[in-house]
C-alpha cells in the first residue's frame, strides 16, 4: 500500500471551501469587494480541483492487478462511496423542493425522466436534468463518466510507452469535444428547447466528460511525476496544448494543476483542512440546502454567511452523515471488494 499523501485532503478542503464560497456569494447581501470578486471569478474552480485530485487518487488506489477482479474491486469501492449518499440526496432535494427541483435549471419543474436520469448518473444527457434534481449533481455525473473509462486508461498507462498515448488520448478528447463537438451540438440543443430555456444548452455540456477530462489528465500527470518519479515531458506538452486551446477554463485548470503540484510535492498538512477534505463529499451535497436555509432565515453579508454555512455543513457531515451513512456504505463496499480478493494499491513505475 502506498503511503498516503496528506496534502490530498488539504486540496479537497480548499476545493470545498471554494465551492461553498461561490454559492454563499450568490446568496449574500452586500459586497466585500476583493472577496466577492474572487468568489465570483474563481470559486467555481473548486469543482475542477476536485477532478484533479480524483485523477491523482484513482491512480494511487486502483491496485496492482489489471484483470476483471481489479476492475470489480474498483467499481464496488467507488459505487458504495458515491451512489448511496447521492441517492439519498435525490430524495432529500425532491422533498425540499416539493418535487419541482431546482427551477433555475428546470423552469417547468423536474419530471420522472429527469429523476431517473439522475438516479442512473445520466443527467448529463439532458438539458433539464443535468443540475435540476440534485444541485451540483452535474459534477457527480462527470466523475461517473470518468470511472467507466478509468480501468481502460490505467491498463493503457501501465503498458510500455502507454503513458504518453494515454495523455495524448485525453488531450485529443478534450480538444475534439470542446472545439468540434460542442460548437456543433450546442445550437441544436438550444433549438430543441423553449426560447426561455435556451440558456441551458451551453450549461449541459459542462457535465459531459470531454469538457472536464483535462482536469483528470492533469491529476494523472501529477501522480506520474510525484509518485512514480517520472518526467512525462510529452504528457505535459499534450495536456498544456489541449488546455491552451480551450481558454479560459483550460488556462485556469493549468493554474490549478500548478497549485496542486506545489502542495502535493510538499506533502503539507493542516489538521482543520484535513477534516474538511475528508468530509468534502457530504459537505458538497448538503451545503446548497444550508446556504438556502440560512440566507432565507437571516440575510447577511458574505463573510458571516460563508463561516456559518461551512461550519454547519461540516457539523452535519461530522455528526450525522459520515458516521450514520457514509462510513457504513464505505465499509460495505470495501468488504465486498475484499471478498473478491481486492488488489493492493501500487506505486510502481509504468
Amino acid at each position: 500500500m502506498t503511503q498516503r499523501n496528506q496534502s490530498l485532503d488539504l486540496l479537497r478542503g480548499v476545493a470545498i471551501l471554494l465551492v461553498v464560497l461561490v454559492h454563499c456569494q450568490e446568496e449574500s447581501t452586500g459586497v466585500v469587494p476583493t472577496l466577492s470578486w474572487f468568489a465570483k471569478t474563481y470559486g467555481g474552480l473548486g469543482v475542477q480541483l476536485f477532478f484533479i485530485v480524483s485523477g491523482y487518487t484513482m491512480m494511487r488506489t486502483y491496485g496492482d492487478r489489471l484483470d476483471l477482479a481489479a476492475a470489480r474491486s474498483f467499481y464496488l469501492r467507488r459505487f458504495f462511496r458515491i451512489a448511496p449518499l447521492f441517492w439519498i440526496a435525490i430524495v432529500f432535494y425532491l422533498l425540499l423542493t416539493r418535487g419541482r427541483g431546482i427551477t433555475n435549471f428546470a423552469p417547468g419543474g423536474v419530471g420522472v425522466d429527469d429523476v431517473l436520469r439522475t438516479f442512473f448518473f445520466l443527467q448529463w444527457t439532458s438539458a433539464t436534468a443535468y443540475n435540476s434534481v440534485v444541485p451540483g449533481g452535474w459534477s457527480i455525473a462527470v466523475e461517473m463518466q470518468f470511472y467507466l473509462l478509468f480501468p481502460l486508461l490505467i491498463c493503457l498507462f501501465r503498458r510500455r510507452g502507454g503513458a504518453t498515448l494515454c495523455y495524448a488520448l485525453i488531450a485529443l478528447a478534450s480538444v475534439v469535444g470542446q472545439s468540434v463537438v460542442e460548437p456543433y451540438l450546442i445550437p441544436k440543443v438550444a433549438v430543441s428547447l423553449p426560447a426561455s430555456q435556451a440558456y441551458l444548452a451551453e450549461g449541459v455540456f459542462t457535465s459531459w466528460l470531454p469538457h472536464q477530462v483535462i482536469c483528470f489528465g492533469f491529476g494523472i500527470l501529477l501522480y506520474d511525476f510525484i509518485e512514480l518519479k517520472n518526467r512525462p515531458a510529452f504528457g505535459l506538452l499534450f495536456l498544456l496544448g489541449a488546455a491552451l486551446m480551450s481558454p479560459p477554463l483550460g488556462l485556469e485548470v493549468t493554474m490549478l494543476a500548478a497549485l496542486a503540484f506545489a502542495v502535493l510535492i510538499s506533502n503539507v498538512s493542516l489538521s482543520w483542512m484535513t477534516v474538511l477534505g475528508r468530509h468534502s463529499y457530504a459537505i458538497y451535497l448538503i451545503h446548497f440546502a444550508v446556504v438556502s436555509f440560512i440566507a432565507g432565515l437571516l440575510p447577511m453579508g458574505l463573510v458571516p454567511l460563508f463561516v456559518l454555512v461551512a461550519a454547519a455543513s461540516l457539523a452535519f457531515s461530522y455528526y450525522l452523515i459520515e458516521p450514520r451513512i457514509e462510513r457504513r456504505f464505505n465499509r460495505l463496499g470495501h468488504a465486498l471488494a475484499s471478498a473478491g480478493g481486492a488488489p493492493k494499491a501500487v506505486m510502481t513505475p509504468s
